[in-house]
């Protein structure tokens, strides 16, 4: 195939390849931009819909307890007066379709006004809703049930409010009912739609369908992705998947889950209809790429057919050069383009060859010199392993005389239990097609002795192709053999003396751990006594006592809850330092959100700036991770207590490689010239009459973190509030 047609297809080719990933990658981000514009139009669709379903049932339960407070007592004791109050109640006939009933407080049915002609129910006592009801004295709303729609399927859902009685006492309940198989207050959301295919429908967490636009696909249950898709809604995921319809057809699912009730609002639209205008502009693409190509192999051809001609006329040329003397041999050079370039530098190499052949000539003469001055070792040696030719360090090895080493076989002069591996050299350099090779020898000396020597063997390429000879360099290392001996039997005797101390120094750690451990269990006891005594002191004779005796009692029984507290943090300490490290991945945020919400739970007055940022995930122990955040995150709550505007961060900076987590508040701080005592137990840098504590909590943090292999440390200054650092690998 002659060059310039492999140009034009090798153009062609890559121009073709250039194309094609163009129009992947722009249609591929189309479509991605696509699905993610609609996922997120349709997830803010379902979380609008999911807000108005939740204000709807909370205002029909809401209306419902308002007419629940306003039964008559007599209503309660006379069918007659309760059937006239439910018929009063024309708004809340009108919102339950004319589904209402009272019932008293053993359950039995009072009262009703319904539409259907038969009433499956006298008792309400044996359902779960109902009991629930009287139990928390709440209104709710059930799940589906068959109590009053007169059929054996579940279709209703029942709102229930209790009546009570003036001491809160259940006195009864007023009841409405949704008949889900026909139009109800709920149906207008299932009839909202996206887009002009989509749908939205209501499902519960059985994961049957309550609302839908379509009557027949009510009371069905939802297909198995979309099961899947609800149940991790109900965990808390906001947000859009593709799953599989009822009839096969890929559907982009958002979902959300309802306030006011453990269901779950989907809304869903036909991948294909999004994908639309995707296949309109493929097509385009394909069509514009299709014409580009040929115009391509045109424009690529007559290219080439230009630019190969002088290329094509240098052929012609080096073909005839055998013929040619002298400056015949040069080549025309026509101009300054690339390919004279070309010409001059094959011009230049005509010279360089001849230059070449005299220095090769020149080189051989010093490669004798070299040969035999060199500091090594060297000798010729045939493909038989019989010894050509060795230089006077190679002598000096052997300990022979270069005349008795002439034609001798080298394995001889190989100690013999390295024989059998020397014998391997020659057809391994074979094998891999003549690369060098070094092994470490021994060679017997003319005197007997053993000499370890380093020695690399290559091969001598002949003019006829195949390896004729090789070249054997030797170096002397029996002094360095020594010394390797001396320094592993060096090293071999370090590593004991180093394992004996680490053995000794974690025995010793297990004793102190148990010690602490076992000291403070039996503390605990006293402590507790001396506590339950003093209180019973102050109990039976308080009252009697003299104030400053009372004081002092306050004062034991004050000592006594700061003597357990300390117990309790050693007990925290020498149990993080004795359980099993369980390393997993863990979102450190999440749990650092926890603690902020469990600590504003307990006093929720302050006003405190909470900052939680995303961080990266840590390999860590999830509890012993917990017990860093609670501690750290628990003092800095602590140290701004005194704050009006308190602030606390929890957040990542990446140094020196690895991640480095901190905690930062503008609370009291403290002297960082102190640091050095800061993570031992017991140390405090504020009396417990400002700042409660133990001393124990930092101690358990630093134990912690260099169980997981890292490190922590603080920046303060008083009043400027504190920040610790700290790494988990």
């Amino acid at each position: 195939m002659k060059l310039r047609t492999k140009l034009i297809i090798l153009v062609s080719i890559l121009v073709i390849i250039l194309m094609v990933v163009t129009s992947r990658i722009t249609l591929g981000y189309l479509e991605r931009h696509l699905h993610d514009s609609i996922a997120a139009q349709q997830t803010a669709t379902v979380v609008h819909v999911a807000t108005d379903i939740d204000s709807t049932l909370r205002s029909m339960l809401e209306l419902l307890t308002a007419s629940a407070r306003v039964v008559p007592p007599a209503a309660l004791a006379d069918p007659s007066g309760a059937k006239a109050f439910l018929e009063s109640r024309t708004g809340l006939r009108t919102l339950f379709n004319n589904h209402l009933f009272v019932v008293d407080a053993a359950g039995n049915l009072l009262a009703e006004v319904t539409n259907q002609e038969v009433r499956r129910v006298e008792n309400f006592s044996g359902h779960a809703f109902f009991n629930k009801a009287r139990a928390t004295r709440k209104p709710l709303i059930s799940e589906l049930t068959t109590c009053c729609t007169g059929t054996a399927n579940l279709r209703e859902i029942v709102f229930i409010s209790p009546i009570l009685g003036k001491n809160g006492s259940f006195k009864g309940a007023l009841l409405g009912g949704i008949d889900l198989s026909e139009e109800n207050s709920l149906s207008r959301f299932g009839r909202i739609t996206v887009g002009n295919k989509g749908f939205t429908r209501i499902i519960d967490r059985n994961h049957m369908v309550l609302i839908h636009a379509e009557r027949e696909h009510t009371l069905i249950k939802a297909v198995p992705e979309v099961a899947r898709l609800v149940d991790a809604a109900r965990e808390g995921y906001v947000g859009t998947r593709e799953t599989k319809g009822r009839y096969g057809d890929i559907l982009l699912t958002s979902v959300t889950k309802l306030g006011s009730k453990d269901w779950v609002v989907a809304a869903s639209y036909p991948l294909a209809v999004a994908y639309e205008p995707v296949k309109v502009v493929r097509r385009l693409f394909i069509i514009s790429t299709v014409v580009a190509i040929l115009g391509v192999l045109v424009v690529v051809s007559l290219s080439m057919q230009y630019l190969t001609r002088p290329i094509l006329a240098l052929e012609r040329h080096i073909n005839e050069l055998s013929g040619k003397k002298g400056k015949e041999r040069l080549v025309p050079v026509s101009n300054e383009d690339e390919l004279s370039r070309l010409t001059e530098t094959f011009n230049t190499m005509l010279a360089e060859i001849d230059r070449q052949t005299e220095s090769l000539r020149e080189s051989e003469d010093r490669f004798r010199g070299a040969f035999e001055q060199a500091a090594v070792g060297m000798a010729i040696i045939d493909r038989e392993g019989l010894l050509i030719r060795t230089n006077r360090r190679f002598c000096d090895i052997a300990g022979r005389h270069d005349d008795d080493l002439a034609g001798l076989d080298c394995l001889a002069l190989v100690h013999p239990e390295d024989r059998s591996a020397a014998r391997e050299i020659m057809p391994t350099i074979a094998a891999t097609e003549g690369e060098p090779l070094t092994r470490e020898l021994r060679f017997t000396h003319g005197t007997g002795r053993t000499v370890w020597a380093n020695t690399a063997f290559s091969p001598v390429r002949g003019r006829s192709g195949p390896d004729d000879s090789f070249i054997m360099v030797v170096e002397d290392v029996t002094e360095r053999k020594r010394a390797e001996e001396e320094i592993l039997r060096l090293n071999s005797d370090l590593e004991q003396r180093v394992a004996d101390r680490t053995a000794a120094l974690e025995n010793a750690n297990r004793e102190l751990e148990a010690f602490s451990y076992t000291v403070s269990h039996d503390l605990k006891a006293p402590a507790r006594h001396i506590s339950g005594i003093v209180d019973m002191v102050l109990e039976d004779w308080g009252g009697c006592m003299e104030p400053a005796h009372r004081e002092l009692m306050e004062r034991v029984a004050a000592a006594a809850g700061r003597m357990q507290s300390m117990i309790d943090g050693l007990l925290e300490l020498s149990r993080v330092g004795s359980d099993e490290l369980r390393r997993q991945e863990v979102r450190p945020a999440d749990l650092a959100r926890e603690v902020c919400i469990e600590l504003a739970a307990a006093e929720p007055a302050r006003q405190v700036d909470w900052s939680v940022k995303d961080v990266p995930p840590a390999n860590a122990d999830p509890e012993l991770l917990m017990t860093v955040l609670e501690n750290l995150l628990g003092n800095a709550w602590k140290y701004t207590s005194r704050n009006e505007r308190a602030e606390v961060e929890f957040g990542c900076e990446y140094c020196s490689g690895k991640n480095m987590y901190y905690v930062k508040d503008n609370g009291a701080g403290f002297d960082i010239r102190d640091a050095q005592r800061l993570f031992a137990p017991f140390q405090r840098f504020h009396p417990a009459s400002e700042f409660e504590g133990n001393g124990i909590g930092l101690a358990t943090v630093a134990r912690i973190i260099h169980r997981h292999g890292g490190t922590i440390r603080a920046e303060s200054a008083p009043g400027r509030g504190a920040t610790f650092y700290f790494s988990l690998d």
